[in-house]
Order: C-alpha cells, then structure tokens, then sequence
C-alpha cells in the first residue's frame, strides 16, 4: 500500500512537472558538460587484434575517456539462436556462436590505464517488438543472473583494477510493449540486481532507459513507471541511471530536454537507495525513413539516410541541458560516431576545440565553393567545389525551389561532391549551404 501511495504521488509531482512551464534559468551545473564514458558494441569491436584495440584506447585517453561500457556481450537472435562474445561456461551458451573473447580483448586493451570498464550483459532482437510483453524478457534476465557470475568468476580476479561493474543491456522505456509489461522488467531486473549483490556487491550496475514521445501513452505514464522501476528494483547504492537523452534516435524532441531531465530527476529522488543519475548523450543522427504517422504517432523522418555523427551545437545543448541534472555525461557513442579511428577528424577536433576553449563551441563559418548546374543523360547533373573550414564539414544541403532535396555527408572523410537529380531540369533553382561539425553554416550558393 506504500508503494502504491508512494507511487501515485510521484504522478501528481511529474504532472505538475509536465504540465508547469520550464524555468527559464537553468539550475547550476552538477558537472561539467562534456563526456567522460563511451558505448561500444560488440560487434564493431569483435574483428579488432591487440594493435587495433591500443590504437583506440589511446584516442579515448587523448579524449578524456574515464568508461567504457561494453554494450552486449551476448545476444540472442529471433530464431534463439545466441552470439556470445567471451568464453563462457554455461549450459545456455553450449551452442552458441563465439566469435572471439571481446570481454578479455577489452580489459587487456585498458590495463595500466585509468579506463575503467563496465561489462555489458545479454540483449535479444526480438525485444524491438515484444518488449517485456512475453517470457522471452524474464528467460533472458534469468541467463543473464548466471553470465554475470560466468564473467565474474572468469575474468574479475585477473583485470580487478579496470573492471568497474556491469551494464544491463535491455533498454527499457515507456513505449508500450515495455510500459504494459513493467511488472514484469522488475521481476527480471531484479534476478539480475540480485545476482550482482551475491557476486560482489561492489561493483555497480549501470542501466541506460530512455522515455518516448511516441508509440506511448506520455510523459505522466511513463514517470509513474520509472518511479516504480527505481522504487521497486532491488537497487544499491551506487547503481547508476544513465538514460539516454534519446534525441539523436528521434524519441525526444530537442525543445523537451528540460522537462525530461527533469521528470528523471523527480523520479529517481524516489528511490530507497542512492542511486547516480548519469546522462546518456546521444551524439548521432539516426537515419529515419519517412511514413505514415512521422511526426506524431512514429518518429519524424530524417533527412540523412544514413546514421551520422551530429553536429556540435545540438550536441553541446543536449550536454549543457544534462550538466544541470545529473552527475556525470557519457555518450553513445565516441567510439562509433567521433573516433578519429572511424569517421572523419572534424568532429573530434571540433569536440577537443569545444573543450579547450572552455566549452565554448568555435563560430567560423565554413566558405562554400561554386556550384553548378547541367543537364544530363539521367538528369541534372549538379556540381560543387568542396567548401573550405577552419576545422572540417559535416555536411552539404542542397535545395531544389526552396524545398529540401538532398544531405550529402563527409562524416567518412569522404567529400561527395556531385548528385544527380533524376526529376529535375535546368530550368529549376537549386541552392547549396555547406554547414562545418560545429553546426555553422555557409552562405547559400545557388546553382549557375
């Protein structure tokens, strides 16, 4: 009965929340906005050798990398079938594909340094769709318990000094397959919480949820559920609450940051024990298609159609936003989307210079080149000179009659400069604006 009073007030608080307007003022900041801790999935990391794995622990060093999360170190695919990424002993993992030891490469990859490591745990594909709805969710917390004490006991003793804690992989959140069956994400949460304790009550257990605007019942609903999650979850003190901030996966608008800090911070003040509000950044752009219901019932289309770094202003805002709430910024992810290891330089030199300068992120336009226009044999041929920066471009944007037409990216390091308009004629206005990783834009060139 408690809980449930307990529970129906933090409601009333999180609609009060919502429903009042925002503080212009923001609080003071509870830590300073830039990251300290990196995502990284293991799949990406699964082909590197030794060589490859000291190459990007020294990037994340010269960044300033404090943790590194390790996001899934087994997953089980829609026909059951599991991909393990360390060199387990448990029966579940008997057959399972075990394409290297990612656990191992990683701990050895950070010794003698001051990274710290958290071990990600088990994730399965089919939770895109049934959520925490059906059994599949508590049988996989239930191999989880038993991966999390296999980890401990094979790896703990040995790299002691970096291994930091575990992360529970399963993102949780308000969308309805999750928010119907939140029950139930306790109950499997708990096997693990609780498996944690028994292991070694030291480590922390990190878990990164995040809230959506759509394909749920709101921000009311979901506050009531995260209260229920921080208050029944059989937490520690020292677990850590990162959410994601969800804004470059299109859950969350940018405009909403505030209020949904602060309905994290609401919810969490709940908990019985001292949990860590962290910050989970979101420094991407996912590639979103467009359809029926964008922009109200579904996540609004993107004008990428690939996943790209973001550009620093909206980054820098979301870090700013955050700094006044929680305790400490990681992102999802330095290591896939601002390494100087995998995508252009521009956006890391961009982040350092951010840094550097007392986050304040540098304001020199990028100079847009010529840009020009001829009909083909498939359609309008346009053209551009590569524009020039101080640091680096993110992106050309090219309008056909004052509407978007096309983004090309150089988040690679790949400068495209030229794109076929298939539906064009020369008679058409074409116009191009090079905008650099920091978000500035050039002045707009139009097609001659």
């Amino acid at each position: 009965m408690f809980i449930f009073f307990r529970s129906l007030l933090s409601a009333v608080v999180a609609f009060l929340t919502i429903a009042l307007p925002s503080d212009t003022k923001l609080p003071e900041r509870k830590c300073a906005p830039e990251f300290n801790g990196t995502f990284i999935q293991s799949w990406m990391s699964s082909t590197w050798d030794a060589e490859r794995w000291a190459d990007e622990v020294e990037v994340m060093q010269k960044d300033g990398i404090k943790y590194l999360i390790l996001q899934d170190i087994a997953n089980m695919d829609t026909a059951g079938a599991w991909t393990v990424y360390y060199d387990s002993t448990i029966d579940d993992f008997a057959a399972a594909s075990k394409p290297c030891d990612v656990v191992e490469a990683a701990l050895e990859a950070v010794k003698g340094t001051d990274i710290q490591i958290f071990v990600g745990l088990t994730m399965f594909d089919a939770f895109w769709t049934t959520g925490t709805l059906d059994g599949k969710y508590t049988e996989v917390c239930n191999v989880t318990a038993k991966m999390l004490e296999d980890i401990y006991n094979i790896y703990y003793s040995e790299y002691k000094d970096n291994f930091y804690g575990w992360y529970f992989t399963m993102e949780l959140n308000n969308i309805l397959n999750c928010q119907l069956g939140m029950t139930r994400a306790v109950k499997g949460l708990n096997a693990v919480l609780n498996k944690a304790t028994q292991v070694d009550e030291g480590l922390p257990v990190m878990m990164s949820p995040f809230t959506s605007e759509y394909l749920a019942f709101g921000k009311i609903t979901a506050l009531s559920q995260w209260v229920k999650l921080f208050t029944q979850g059989a937490w520690r003190d020292g677990d850590i609450i990162a959410p994601q901030d969800a804004v470059g996966a299109a859950w969350i608008k940018e405009d909403d940051l505030v209020k949904i800090w602060q309905m994290y911070s609401v919810a969490i003040s709940y908990a019985e024990a001292d949990l860590k509000l962290w910050a989970n950044c979101e420094n991407f752009t996912l590639a979103i298609a467009d359809g029926i219901g964008a922009g109200w019932l579904l996540r609004p289309a993107s004008e990428n159609i690939v996943s790209v770094p973001a550009t620093l202003d909206r980054f820098t805002k979301q870090m700013n936003i955050a700094s006044r709430y929680c305790e400490n910024i990681i992102t999802f992810s330095h290591t896939h989307y601002y390494s100087e290891n995998e995508v252009s330089s521009a956006f890391i030199e961009t982040y350092r210079d951010y840094v550097a300068n007392g986050y304040v992120l540098e304001s020199e336009s990028p100079v847009m080149g010529d840009f020009a226009k001829a009909q083909g044999e498939e359609g309008v041929e346009l053209s551009w000179a590569q524009a020039e920066d101080n640091i680096g471009i993110s992106h050309y944007r090219i309008e056909k009659n004052g509407e978007f037409l096309w983004r090309a990216e150089t988040y690679d390091g790949y400068h495209r400069v030229s794109y076929t308009d298939e539906n064009g004629t020369t008679d058409d206005v074409y116009t191009i604006v090079a905008y650099d990783a920091a978000g500035n834009a050039s002045e707009t060139v139009v097609a001659k």
